[in-house]
């Protein structure tokens, strides 16, 4: 016979199932209203930033002209990564498109089951899946998908963390295990990797000052995508 304990578990698994389902059917739900909720192109951040690598390997600018003329409002195809990100987008110069999704989602959902978290925050992790923000940045293969895999890493190993820096306006989730020695080791590698760069960095922050539009909210939407491990973290039933 089942015990009550195992019952109890059974119905709080069901609650948690039902709940999440749910909340994965709001998305599907506003698609079937709203016409074109994704109105962006399949990729297009992702073939933003690997034409702008193979631009750059070319001779080329990283950084659009305009950016670095004078003041402008930020607009879709400016480039906002620092430029240590072309250790990740210079690979898919060569690499298969579809990797770019594989590696992070996979890496992310590997993490998750590592962790076993308790169906409790299950419909909370699905309600930050199901964010549009997630869906949306998802679905153009924005580079914010690796930092995702990175602080999901990170809820094992820590050190990954680091590398949440590459996304700089979501800076403070960079800091989850800098009490580990690993972490530190990860941050004198990461700034070794930002050296080679020299003069871009420069570039980079007359981009970010003359950028007009961001400010220290500009990712504010994204913060449940990051959310999504550090849920799954919380809520944890394996140490």
């Amino acid at each position: 016979m089942i015990g009550r304990q195992a019952w109890e578990a059974l119905g709080t698994r069901r609650v948690a199932v039902l709940l999440s389902v749910a909340v994965f059917l709001l998305p599907v739900a506003f698609v079937a209203i709203v016409p074109k909720p994704l109105d962006q192109p399949l990729g297009v951040d992702f073939t933003l930033y690997r034409d702008v690598a193979a631009r750059w390997l070319a001779g080329g600018p990283y950084f659009e002209p305009h950016q670095l003329a004078g003041p402008y409002t930020i607009e879709a195809g400016d480039i906002l990564y620092p430029p240590v990100g072309l250790w990740l987008f210079v690979p898919f110069v060569a690499l298969p498109a579809i990797l770019w999704w594989a590696l992070p989602i996979g890496t992310t959902g590997w993490t998750i089951w590592r962790l076993q978290p308790k169906p409790q925050v299950w419909p909370l992790i699905a309600l930050c899946i199901a964010w549009p923000t997630t869906l949306l940045k998802t679905w153009t293969g924005n580079p914010v998908i690796w930092t995702v895999a990175a602080l999901a890493l990170a809820t094992i190993y820590r050190w990954p963390a680091v590398f949440v820096f590459l996304k700089t306006s979501l800076f403070p989730f960079a800091f989850f295990g800098a009490n580990r020695r690993s972490w530190w080791v990860a941050l004198g590698i990461f700034i070794l990797m930002s050296v080679p760069f020299g003069a871009l960095w420069v570039d980079w922050i007359a981009s970010v000052v003359n950028s007009r539009g961001g400010g220290p909210l500009y990712s504010s939407l994204e913060i449940p995508m990051l959310l999504i491990p550090l849920v799954a973290w919380v809520g944890r039933t394996r140490f």
